[in-house]
């Protein structure tokens, strides 16, 4: 049972990896990718704003991919509702949510090794780190079992870790010329510029998610001292006036660049 779960993973993981190309079309595709967390890619892009950095013009919309592709690390929170990642993802691992809202949550480490420790609800507990991807599958009924099994990392970004990433997610949405300023304001604790996406944009995306939806909103809060993206909420509702929500991406990043962020492999291994 397990052993088939894992497999039917990593195969529907390869429509994730179709979705975000077609998303990026939305805006032309420009974003940066992150190092790949089974490659164990630690390539940085040389002209990346750092977190921290005292250059206030780095909140700008449109390097924000480049900016959140050279953090060092960072911890997230992230709903998911809808999309192929939610319905022909995330819904067949056992103990999926009847209501199809994923909460996940984790960390992502990009230097000195690219890793990463993801929790998917109560449902799936994913380590990948030194090229290998450690999985606790949850018993159906039962949740998380505590136990790990081992198997290599898959390296060409279609490794579950590698598609959950903030830093993929916001890649898929191109929110470089098709976003206005709504504020400057405090997120997350951070000061950030707030953008919201303009009228035409969310016209577009509707069209290419492939999901109905009878009204979009899209926000993204930059920080304004390293230009990557703190938080972002892009959400369909049946209507402005039913708020049902049908698909929603929102994360929020915390603890960027924090030296004591690390991933470690699991102790209790039980078997490939």
């Amino acid at each position: 049972m397990l052993e088939a779960t894992q497999r039917h993973i990593r195969g529907l993981l390869v429509l994730t990896a179709v979705a975000a190309v077609a998303l990026s079309a939305c805006g032309g595709g420009s974003g940066t990718p992150s190092p790949s967390i089974g490659g164990g890619s630690t390539g940085q892009p040389a002209d990346t704003a750092q977190a921290g950095s005292s250059d206030q013009s780095s909140s700008s919309i449109d390097g924000a991919v480049t900016a959140m592709s050279g953090l060092t690390s960072y911890k997230f929170t992230m709903t998911v509702v809808g999309g192929d990642l939610s319905d022909n993802t995330l819904s067949t691992l056992p103990n999926a949510p009847a209501d199809g809202k994923f909460s996940i949550s984790g960390m992502y480490v990009f230097k000195p090794q690219a890793a990463a420790d993801i929790t998917v609800a109560n449902t799936l507990h994913d380590i990948a780190v030194g090229g290998n991807d450690y999985q606790d599958v949850a018993d159906p009924g039962k949740g998380l079992t505590g136990s790990f099994t081992e198997s290599p990392s898959a390296t060409d970004g279609t490794a579950l870790p590698d598609q959950l990433s903030p830093t993929s997610i916001y890649s898929s949405f191109d929110f470089s010329g098709s976003a206005v300023v709504a504020a400057s304001e405090s997120k997350d604790n951070i000061d950030t510029i707030h953008y919201k996406a303009t009228d035409a944009a969310l016209a577009e995306f509707g069209s290419v998610a492939g999901v109905t939806a009878g009204a979009w909103s899209a926000d993204v809060w930059i920080a304004k001292n390293g230009g990557y993206p703190v938080s972002i909420s892009v959400i369909g509702t049946t209507s402005a006036t039913d708020q049902t929500v049908v698909f929603e991406r929102a994360f929020d990043l915390s603890d960027v660049n924090v030296g004591t962020n690390t991933v470690t492999a699991p102790a209790n291994i039980t078997g490939a």
